[in-house]
């Protein structure tokens, strides 16, 4: 491994030395020769999947790298041309975001240079040398269903019983929360209530006085009530698998300087982006490129950081650098920054053993990203990681990245605008003549659609990068200022889970994508307007208009995701495909039944019958073939639904559970993780994508015309009011205003 790094070093230095030569060498039509050789070679090399082992997979990347290099070499020598202060200060703007974009690729593609992939770790035989782990959950407002089905789970994991202890950590019902008029009577009744679950499923209840320092003080607070030698972080709405510490505990056995192993976050329910997609395809999110491919790549660096829940962490170096850290708001990666500043090691496991909810709201969406972004800005501005002691050189730029990734508001906003600036109000922001267009520009764009595609296929489908990143733009980038006008004002605040949702409607967050619509199909038609009216600029108007166009299209796609859909399951179902043994008392009968989802609560299957069903009929599930230890699962039901098909019925069934059926239900669905590495798996990368695409667009229309149409209610609504008004006034004679 290091080998292969040192030779991705030396190809480099090599790349700088012919990026240099070509520069000032070459004439107009050799650059194009160039650019599109470049171009070519790097699609062959892909589309012979030539490069997935060395050497072909450091020459694809630096060939994607040249490219970029080549391209803002000539941006900064020959496209920056002075024209006035006005244009001036537009035209660096831009470049500056050009400048952001370049490095965060550069960045991300030496970050992905070479993914580790590592599994499990077995135990040793000898069950006296296994640490005794703490699983800390801490909970703020979170409902009891989701946190006993997260301690249920906990308490189920496949380890000695006297070496395992769970800790439900209340920051709801704290001492202040409940000596407080406001909250006085919640906060009791949570704490009596959450007292009463860690009883009835022994284990410990631990609470404090204040909610300092929110979730870094709860956790803190329970490093020092309790003294295991390890400890597992859960958010409480993350449920564990059976295997979990199985899978994870080896490697600090193996390894006495690591302090940490993460483990990917594994969602059961879509994001509201993903929700608009529901029966048109299985599209990956954020998440799923980041535990997919940017984590097992932060790990050949030895610069995986604690995610804030799914993680393992050793007591001893943890308290060593004073426990969770408590400066920014992610404190989950400063803790990382810290232990790796000291020399200590990390691992990532990219297996999902735990699954968790998404925000079901985009306002909750949002939320939450725009915490995740003032805390790692936080993190650059106090810690910046490209200065800190203790760090190598690598990890320094690992950290630089996962920090200044979230400064892509910024960039992002002002592509959105910076045409338009050129065909609206005539600011000269890009200067380029048609064979630079073709040289230069074109083999660049284009490449990065490859080095994207490669480097993130297996978690992320073309364009949806620029969706998930417009989508974030307006809310990010005055949350990003903030913490610069003050990096000490974010405060922590909980993502709100299992919420439900009565109605769909348009999110009221679309409404700054409005204003880019409006603005670039108003550049649009003055571009139309300028190509035949001021021919000497045609080179610059092409640019420009179908900068645009893209622009708008991506405004439209990107208002297409905000529509929020409904939702009122309060479990979520996730597809299946196994079998299942029925037996309908009242007929004495017994059948096998194809599973088409499942969720804690029910189940969903197709069934033939030689007698008609009826709704609430009672039914008995052996479920025991959908476990892949063949534990035994029986469970009485009852039919929600039956629906006739042509050769049976398409059923839904609830579950009729009570205290321990309910914990049997938690260990089938939820128990293995090899379910949910096949869903994840089974995201695929690359179908459906165009088809995916149009949807949005689609949506992002009918969102146009809905709020068009809304408006113009609105104002003629307004001008009959008026008109009213002016009628009545007019009908009043001279002289009665005074009676």
């Amino acid at each position: 491994m290091v080998l292969q790094k040192w030779l991705f070093m030396l190809l480099f230095a090599g790349l700088l030395y012919l990026l240099l030569l070509t520069q000032n060498g070459f004439d107009s039509t050799q650059q194009i020769l160039l650019g599109w050789s470049g171009l070519l070679l790097l699609g062959m090399l892909y589309k012979l999947q030539l490069v997935r082992q060395p050497p072909w997979r450091f020459i694809f990347i630096l060939l994607s790298v040249f490219l970029a290099l080549r391209y803002i070499l000539w941006r900064s020598l020959e496209s920056l041309v002075y024209t006035g202060p006005i244009d001036f200060v537009a035209m660096a703007l831009l470049f500056l975001a050009e400048l952001y974009s370049i490095t965060i690729l550069l960045l991300g593609v030496f970050v992905n240079v070479w993914p580790h992939t590592k599994r499990s770790m077995q135990l040793p035989g000898n069950i006296a040398e296994l640490p005794i782990v703490d699983v800390l959950i801490p909970t703020y407002n979170e409902s009891n269903e989701i946190i006993r089905t997260t301690i249920i789970a906990a308490t189920q994991m496949e380890y000695p019983r006297d070496r395992l202890r769970v800790h439900i950590c209340d920051d709801g019902g704290t001492l202040h929360k409940r000596s407080q008029p406001d909250s006085m009577a919640a906060a009791w009744v949570r704490h009596y209530e959450l007292r009463q679950l860690a009883r009835e499923l022994g284990v410990n209840y631990i609470t404090r006085e204040t909610n300092h320092r929110a979730k870094a003080g709860n956790l803190n607070h329970a490093l020092n009530h309790t003294d295991g030698d390890l400890i597992l972080v859960l958010d409480c709405d993350h449920v564990p698998t059976k295997n979990m510490l199985q899978q994870t505990v080896g490697y600090f056995l193996a390894d006495p300087k690591l302090f940490l192993v993460q483990t990917p976050h594994f969602f059961i329910n879509p994001t509201p982006v993903e929700k608009n997609l529901v029966g048109i395809g299985d599209p990956s999110s954020e998440n799923d490129m980041f535990y997919r491919s940017i984590h097992p790549s932060l790990d050949s660096w030895n610069a995986s950081y604690f995610c804030g829940s799914a993680a393992i962490l050793r007591r001893s170096h943890l308290m060593e650098a004073g426990g969770i850290s408590i400066d920014t708001i992610t404190e989950d990666a400063e803790t990382s920054l810290k232990l790796h500043c000291k020399g200590y090691n990390s691992v990532y496991v990219e297996t999902p053993m735990v699954c968790g909810l998404s925000p079901e709201s985009y306002d909750d969406y949002v939320s939450q990203r725009k915490r995740w972004a003032q805390g790692m800005a936080q993190m650059l501005i106090m810690k910046n990681p490209l200065f800190a002691s203790g760090l190598t050189w690598y990890q320094r730029l690992c950290y630089f990245n996962a920090c200044f990734f979230w400064f892509f508001g910024f960039a992002r906003f002002f592509y959105f605008i910076a045409p338009a600036l050129f065909l609206v109000i005539g600011l000269k922001v890009y200067h380029a003549s048609g064979s630079e267009i073709i040289a230069y520009i074109l083999p660049y764009v284009l490449s990065t659609f490859i080095i994207m595609d490669f480097l993130y296929a297996k978690a992320r489908r073309p364009f949806f990068s620029e969706i998930y990143e417009s989508v974030q733009t307006m809310s990010l980038t005055p949350a990003i200022i903030s913490v610069f006008l003050n990096p000490f004002k974010p405060s922590f605040n909980t993502t709100p889970k299992g919420q439900t949702q009565a109605r769909a409607f348009l999110s009221p967050l679309a409404t700054a994508f409005f204003f880019i619509i409006m603005v670039n199909a108003v550049a649009l038609v003055l571009a139309f307007y300028k190509w035949f009216y001021l021919p000497m600029l045609q080179d610059v108007i092409l640019i420009t208009g179908a900068w645009c166009f893209y622009n708008l299209y991506l405004a439209l796609i990107s208002l297409g995701t905000f529509w929020e859909h409904r939702q009122m399951r309060h479990y979520h179902r996730f597809k299946v495909s196994d079998s299942i043994s029925i037996t309908f008392p009242r007929k004495n009968f017994t059948t096998e039944a194809t599973v088409t989802d499942l969720s804690l609560s029910g189940i969903g299957f197709s069934v033939q019958t030689p007698f008609p069903l009826s709704q609430q009929e009672q039914i008995i599930l052996d479920a025991t073939q959908l476990d892949a230890n063949k534990n035994e699962y029986r469970f009485q039901a009852r039919l929600t639904r039956s629906v006739p098909q042509h050769n049976g019925y398409l059923c839904g069934a609830e579950l009729v559970l009570d205290a321990r059926n309910y914990a049997k239900a938690v260990s089938l669905v939820y128990g293995a993780s090899e379910r949910w590495e096949k869903q994840w798996k089974n995201k695929s990368a690359a179908s459906e994508t165009s088809r995916m695409l149009w949807h949005f667009f689609l949506m992002g229309i009918k969102g146009t015309g809905h709020s068009a149409s809304m408006l113009i209610n609105l104002i003629t609504s307004y001008l009959k009011k008026r008109g009213n008004g002016w009628q009545i006034k007019s009908s009043i004679a001279p002289g009665e205003h005074n009676s």
